[in-house]
């Protein structure tokens, strides 16, 4: 599963892939942000992360549902890969270096994207869509505070922090995960993966 500034890096080619099949572009954001909510405890994984989406197959019956669906073929896509890098045997075993690797990238990957204000943007508004999937608007607030608060500035051990402790773990657990990243940052097979799995997504995408 990618990180959240990830999914808005990787989501940014599939909107310049599937171009004026778009028409709608911050609904699209809005459906690619939304799956994470799951982490609230509000909605299950499978109600937000259809299954079988293939990259034939991203185009939903609207952009929200088209942004979902892409949400979930980068989740499957970078899982494959990563399945395929071998992490277990080469980065050092830990049971969070998963998550760990996710969060360190999207670090690596916050300056790919340069437009965090259109991403405020859409966060600013719950849209219907959002509400179909999850009746509680409290609750889509405040992922959407969640989410404007982590892409408001470059990832830190900070930030890293206050987004564990939003979606329910520990702070012990946040400090955890970033040991773990001061680590993989160190490890050169950890930081080429981000670059390996991008130059991989490009080559899907051409």
């Amino acid at each position: 599963m990618a990180g959240e500034v990830g999914h808005v890096v990787y989501g940014q080619r599939i909107v310049a892939y599937l171009g004026d099949s778009i028409g709608k572009v911050p609904e699209f954001w809005s459906g690619t942000l939304f799956p994470d909510i799951r982490h609230l405890g509000v909605v299950s994984r499978h109600h937000t992360h259809p299954s079988g989406v293939t990259l034939a197959s991203l185009g939903g019956d609207s952009d929200f549902i088209t942004g979902m669906r892409t949400h979930a073929w980068i989740d499957a896509t970078r899982e494959e890969f990563l399945r395929q890098q071998h992490i277990k045997e080469v980065l050092p075993w830990h049971p969070f270096v998963p998550h760990a690797l996710k969060l360190l990238e999207d670090e690596l990957l916050y300056d790919k994207y340069d437009d965090w204000d259109e991403i405020q943007h859409v966060l600013h508004k719950v849209r219907s869509d959002e509400v179909h999937f999850v009746e509680d608007k409290e609750a889509i607030e405040s992922w959407h505070r969640t989410l404007r608060d982590y892409f408001a500035a470059p990832p830190t051990d900070e930030t890293r922090l206050v987004l564990t402790e939003r979606i329910g773990l520990s702070a012990a657990m946040g400090r955890e995960f970033n040991s773990i990243i001061s680590q993989l940052r160190k490890n050169t097979v950890a930081r080429n993966l981000t670059e390996a799995f991008s130059l991989h997504l490009d080559g899907l995408l051409d």
